[in-house]
C-alpha cells in the first residue's frame, strides 16, 4: 500500500526510530522484499509520530538502508475515534475496518449485538483478528497515516455496555429511531469520539434504550452496516472540520 506521487505509487514502511540514516528489519523488510523495491527508490517511513519521506540506499537479507529526504505533515486528526461496530455477515467487517482506518479511526471494535448473525467463534479467532489487523495496518498505509490502528477481540453487547457508559468523551450510538441533533452534540471539539453502530437490522429496542446516551440517526433511509460506518464517520468529521474552522482565530 502507498501513495501516488510524482506519477507512481509510493510506498510506505512502519520502523522503530527515524534517523538521517534510517535502518528496516522484521516484517517491513519482508515487505519490502516482496516488493522488489530497488536502490534509490523514494519511500515514506514512519515511527508512529512522524511521517518523513526517503530514499533507499541498500537492501539485503538482513536489513535495508533509508536516507532521510524530508520530514512529511501528518495527515493524523488531532481526536482519537474509537468504532464499536455490531458484528456483520460475510466479509463485511474487512471493508468496514478499511473504510473506517481510512476516515482516521484509531480503534476498532467489535460488538455481539443481538441481531448480529455472525456467532464469533474464540477457537478461530486468533487467525481472523490477525486478518483483521493486516487489513487495517494496509489502509493505514494507504492513506498516509502515521498511527498503527488496533482490532480488538469482538466483546459481547454486555461486556461493551459498561466500557460505553462510563466513556466521557463525545458517544455517538446510531439507531433508525434517534433524533439527537449531531451539531448540538458537538458544543466543543472533542479529544475521544466512541461510535456505535449495529450489525444488519440494527441495534435492538432494548440495546439502544440501555445505552443511556442520546441516539443519532443516518437519516430516513435503511443503509447497509458497512454503509452506515462510513456515512457516520464522513458525518463526524465533516462536522468536526466546521467546528475547527469556527474556532480558528
Amino acid at each position: 500500500m502507498g501513495f501516488h506521487g510524482g506519477g507512481h505509487l509510493v510506498q510506505q514502511f512502519f520502523v522503530e526510530e527515524l534517523s538521517q540514516e534510517t535502518v528496516v528489519t522484521g516484517e517491513e523488510l519482508q515487505h519490502m522484499q516482496v516488493l522488489r523495491l530497488q536502490i534509490g527508490e523514494e519511500i515514506f517511513l514512519t515511527d508512529g509520530t512522524q511521517l518523513a519521506k526517503g530514499k533507499v540506499l541498500c537492501l539485503d537479507k538482513k536489513e535495508a538502508r533509508v536516507e532521510l529526504l524530508e520530514y512529511l505533515q501528518s495527515t493524523e486528526p488531532p481526536y482519537n475515534i474509537t468504532l464499536y461496530q455490531g458484528l456483520p455477515k460475510g466479509e463485511k467487517m474487512e471493508v468496514i475496518i478499511q473504510k473506517a482506518v481510512e476516515l482516521g479511526v484509531k480503534r476498532i471494535v467489535p460488538v455481539q449485538t443481538a441481531r448480529s448473525v455472525v456467532k464469533w467463534d474464540k477457537e478461530r479467532s486468533k487467525n481472523k483478528i490477525e486478518r483483521f489487523n493486516r487489513v487495517a495496518l494496509g489502509a493505514c498505509k494507504q492513506s498516509h497515516r502515521v498511527v498503527r490502528p488496533e482490532v480488538t477481540e469482538p466483546i459481547s453487547f454486555a461486556e461493551f455496555l459498561p466500557e460505553w457508559q462510563s466513556f466521557t468523551g463525545l458517544k455517538l450510538a446510531f439507531w433508525e429511531e434517534g433524533n439527537a441533533s449531531l451539531p448540538e452534540a458537538m458544543q466543543e471539539i472533542p479529544k475521544d469520539v466512541a461510535i456505535l453502530i449495529g450489525p444488519e437490522g440494527g441495534l435492538s429496542k432494548e440495546e439502544a434504550i440501555s445505552l443511556q446516551s442520546p441516539l443519532f440517526t443516518l437519516g430516513p433511509r435503511i443503509l447497509r452496516t458497512e454503509t452506515a460506518s462510513v456515512a457516520a464517520l464522513a458525518m463526524l468529521l465533516f462536522a468536526l472540520e466546521l467546528k475547527g474552522e469556527n474556532h480558528s482565530p
